[in-house]
């Protein structure tokens, strides 16, 4: 179909005669819109006033009798904050602390102490416990003579046996001792191993053994090496060593000394591992 004969049977819609509009007669119903819905007024809660517990003590009070103020109210001198303090338990922190269960003594269960200084000006004796080498400071009873380094003294519960400590006063600590109890601190700790050497020789040096591969338990005391903790297994043998005489002879060493400087380094840095103080102590009759 060519493009002329296509355009003339091409269907143009035809124009509406005026007469097809609306009828003048007739309109269309206007826009109205949305409704407009009221808004209802909004209505204050009604407070309450707590007046009727004021009116009825005051109205009690005026039948008992009682004194009220000018103002007709009664007078409340209780504190509001006094129940509110420790909770609701009464007392607060008073009745806690007597309710609480009391700290046992750091020197219970022990017997004896080894003086290491002995202050008569303060009447102040700095001592060093047998079973757990607590160092503490103890009061001394009155005309006492004055007690030497290495003393031992009992600290225990029978009173009759207390001849020279009144009461327990507190731990001490080792740098804020005087020099001379500084110096004399590991002689007193060595005499105390010398006079129950049986003890640390079954316990610890007849017992030793390897901690690790590379280290033996010998190595734990102060210039103690591999290969002289390799010779001290070797001279104890499987018998062991009969004395600490023989053990120092033997080894050429003095094994109460060694012994009582790990002890020291030991009481200074609590954090050392493993402790010889807490696996030796107390001594075994």
């Amino acid at each position: 179909m060519s493009g002329i004969n296509r355009d003339r049977k091409t269907k143009v819609p035809a124009r509406k005669s005026k007469n097809d509009s609306v009828p003048s007669g007739s309109f269309s119903r206007p826009a109205e819109g949305r409704t407009i819905i009221p808004k209802t007024p909004k209505v204050k809660p009604v407070q309450v006033k707590k007046e009727t517990a004021a009116k009825d003590n005051s109205s009690n009070n005026k039948q008992s009798g009682r004194n009220t103020n000018p103002a007709g109210r009664t007078q409340n001198r209780s504190n509001p904050r006094g129940n509110t303090r420790g909770g609701n338990r009464t007392g607060g922190r008073t009745q806690d602390s007597r309710n609480s269960p009391q700290r046992p003594s750091p020197i219970e269960g022990e017997n004896w102490a080894r003086v290491i200084e002995h202050n008569t000006v303060e009447g102040i004796i700095t001592a060093i416990t047998e079973g757990k080498l607590f160092m503490c400071r103890l009061s001394v009873k009155k005309s006492i003579e004055p007690l030497n380094p290495t003393d031992r003294i009992y600290i225990g519960l029978d009173q009759s046996k207390k001849v020279h400590v009144d009461s327990f006063v507190g731990g001490a600590k080792l740098d804020l001792m005087s020099n001379f109890a500084r110096q004399d601190m590991p002689l007193v700790i060595q005499l105390f191993i010398e006079d129950n050497s049986n003890h640390f020789v079954k316990s610890f040096f007849n017992v030793a053994g390897n901690l690790s591969l590379k280290q033996h338990a010998f190595e734990l005391l102060p210039s103690i090496g591999n290969k002289k903790a390799v010779q001290m297994v070797q001279e104890r043998g499987s018998s062991g060593f009969k004395s600490m005489e023989a053990l120092n002879q033997s080894c050429n060493i003095d094994a109460a000394e060694l012994l009582a400087k790990r002890f020291i380094s030991e009481i200074e840095d609590p954090t050392i591992e493993p402790r010889l103080v807490d696996l030796l102590l107390p001594v075994k009759a």
